[in-house]
């Protein structure tokens, strides 16, 4: 029986694609690199911070990354990315009804301080817990953040439902035990379900029990 939902932040609770393009191509840019094309961003656009501005720059000093992702972390706000954002269609009628029956909780890829940002602040009372990028040595498509939050809500992990959009979403939740819905605008095997429309997410997974 399903009793813990977790979302991922980036292409799920958050239409955020056009705000990270924007902000890795200000933020490579401001170094001397050039900026990535939607194509090239788009192949990355699941990437931790890190991670993405490593492939960006080619660097291989973890220092010299560190130093690129620090700056970006503290100018992220000034700059008003946030507003490039969106919630998905009835994202809090469907929270709120989800609420009702499970405990919510969030895996990403996302640093700490970047998660309960605008839009996504009004939403921050539905979720029980939020594992980020800070809280576990290994990452998605590793299932350890997948099972962190399953301890930290007591619950198995046979007893959770992943809902996320690309194919490593696919491969944590398997990995760590869990049911995996994709909401995406296209269909990935090896999925339990899958829908482009958030208000169904209640539907479906109340099917999986």
């Amino acid at each position: 029986m399903i009793r813990v939902v977790i979302f991922d932040i980036d292409g799920v609770l958050l239409d955020s694609f056009e705000a990270n393009y924007q902000f890795m191509s200000d933020l490579v840019s401001e170094f001397g690199y050039k900026k990535p094309t939607k194509k090239q961003f788009r192949k990355i656009f699941h990437f931790n911070l890190w991670g993405a501005i490593k492939v960006l720059t080619n660097l291989s000093s973890k220092e010299k990354i560190d130093k690129i992702a620090q700056y970006g972390l503290k100018n992220y706000e000034e700059k008003g990315y946030k507003n490039l954002m969106k919630l998905p269609d009835k994202a809090e009628e469907t929270l709120k009804d989800l609420g009702k029956k499970y405990l919510l909780g969030i895996v990403t890829n996302r640093a700490k301080m970047g998660v309960f940002t605008p839009p996504l602040l009004i939403l921050k009372d539905y979720f029980q817990v939020a594992v980020s990028y800070e809280d576990t040595e290994k990452h998605k498509p590793d299932p350890d953040p997948l099972l962190l939050v399953a301890k930290k809500l007591e619950v198995k992990p046979e007893e959770a439902v992943y809902i996320g959009d690309v194919e490593t979403d696919i491969k944590a939740a398997r990995a760590a035990g869990m049911k995996i819905i994709i909401y995406a605008k296209h269909k990935l095997k090896g999925a339990d379900a899958f829908t482009p429309f958030f208000n169904r997410l209640p539907h479906l997974i109340d099917s999986l029990n």
